[in-house]
């Protein structure tokens, strides 16, 4: 009988590290999902009450107080999250150094890169709206790709950083900033640049100029701006309400922004700060979002509720299937051992033969978010401090102390 039910137990965890969001769905749902909290927030519970010892916690926030004490980070904000619920949520170091301005909980960071997996789940939607398809040439949408250089391009080769755009050559773009408007500019401009490193399609370079040009290519098929649609259909059904497409002179959030620092240990500087400026002054749909740990788990969580939340469907099936299926192998390290790294339709993967163990995103500004939809649980680590490398670190930690031995003690039971 004890066989028998490790044998079952085992088959569970093997099929939660599937892609297949009907497998994810059928495992997360019986563990308190998103929809069944109202959407509100994750209820603190004792980590003991979800299966962790306590002192697997105490040795991460140690972890990151150490960050902060060798100045490795100036400050971090770490949620942990299983089975829905709570089991640590801590807040360390600055928020600004220069006036000695502790950080708080629920402070408002700038997500950068951890933009691109909301645009992506956007532009699902309108997929399986029919309004946009993933073989569409971008040159539909956009006539400044309708070149010899641009025409190739498609929707699923920005979803999958497959253009051949680069990630590096964008100076002409950053110099000329200050002369650009809105996002149409951004995109045409990159239309006729064009893809210079490969022919689309040909293989992976992860580039901001695909999902800002995504965000310009929502834009015209939707007949709306793309941030207000990402509002909408997004943030508004997950109930991120801390979530922003652009800051604002009026909005009572913006005092919660964290500043921006940018270094490396010992040698951080503050290079913004909410002063009335926003630092975009229009939406970039690959990197300018501001967000929370809690917000960015509602949006976690409804992944891997297979794309339900409060019993309304936000993305299909497929749509989920297409955002975790890995399509290309990329060459950034990582803590988490024995798993390859990945990327699918606008979401880092990590995966085993195949098969997603994990997947979340990270931003520049120094913000990381990870999910592992077999243990039903969410680590999300957020910094301002543009230039740590403490990521890999905090991976190699979790999976140790955390992921890794949640994932035995279920094939032991």
């Amino acid at each position: 009988m004890k066989q028998t039910f490790i044998a079952l137990m085992a088959l569970i965890v093997a099929i939660g590290c599937q892609t297949s969001p009907e497998r994810i769905s059928q495992i997360s749902s019986k563990k308190n999902p998103v929809s069944d909290l109202g959407g509100d927030s994750f209820p603190e519970a004792p980590p003991e009450s979800q299966g962790i010892p306590s002192g697997v916690l105490e040795r991460l926030s140690e972890l990151v107080a150490g960050f902060v004490e060798a100045e490795e980070i100036v400050g971090a904000e770490l949620l942990i999250i299983k089975n829905r619920r709570t089991v640590m949520h801590e807040v360390f170091g600055h928020d600004d150094r220069r006036g000695d301005k502790a950080l708080v909980k629920n402070t408002i960071f700038s997500i950068r890169s951890m933009t691109k997996p909301l645009t992506g789940a956007v532009a699902q939607m309108l997929i399986e709206d029919g309004v946009l398809k993933l073989t569409d040439p971008v040159a539909k949408y956009l006539d400044s790709f309708d070149n010899k250089r641009s025409r190739g391009v498609t929707i699923e080769h920005l979803l999958t950083h497959r253009s051949g755009f680069p990630m590096k050559s964008a100076g002409t773009l950053w110099s000329n900033y200050s002369s650009y408007t809105n996002i149409q500019q951004v995109a045409n401009y990159w239309g006729e640049y064009g893809p210079q490193l490969f022919t689309p399609g040909e293989r992976y370079q992860y580039a901001d100029a695909n999902v800002d040009t995504l965000g310009a290519v929502i834009e015209v098929a939707n007949g709306k701006p793309a941030e207000t649609l990402i509002e909408q259909r997004l943030f508004e059904k997950l109930g991120m309400r801390d979530t922003i497409t652009l800051l604002r002179e009026g909005d009572l959030r913006v005092e919660r922004v964290a500043g921006k620092h940018a270094g490396g240990r010992g040698r951080w500087n503050q290079f913004w700060r909410w002063n009335g400026k926003p630092y975009f002054s229009f939406p970039m749909f690959a990197q300018s979002f501001y967000s929370t740990p809690v917000d960015y788990a509602r949006f976690l969580g409804m992944v891997m509720d297979g794309g339900i939340v409060n019993g309304q469907r936000l993305l299909s099936d497929a749509a989920i299937a297409r955002m975790l299926m890995p399509v290309s192998k990329t060459t950034m390290p990582t803590g988490f051992a024995g798993l390859e790294s990945s990327y699918g339709q606008l979401m880092h993967l990590y995966d085993k033969d195949g098969k997603v163990v994990v997947f979340g995103h990270s931003g520049s500004d120094g913000t990381y978010a990870w999910a592992w939809p077999a243990q039903d649980l969410m680590v999300l680590y957020f910094t301002q401090s543009r230039g740590s490398i403490t990521m890999n670190r905090m991976e190699a930690v979790i999976d140790s102390l955390l992921a890794r031995p949640v994932l035995d003690q279920k094939r032991e039971e």
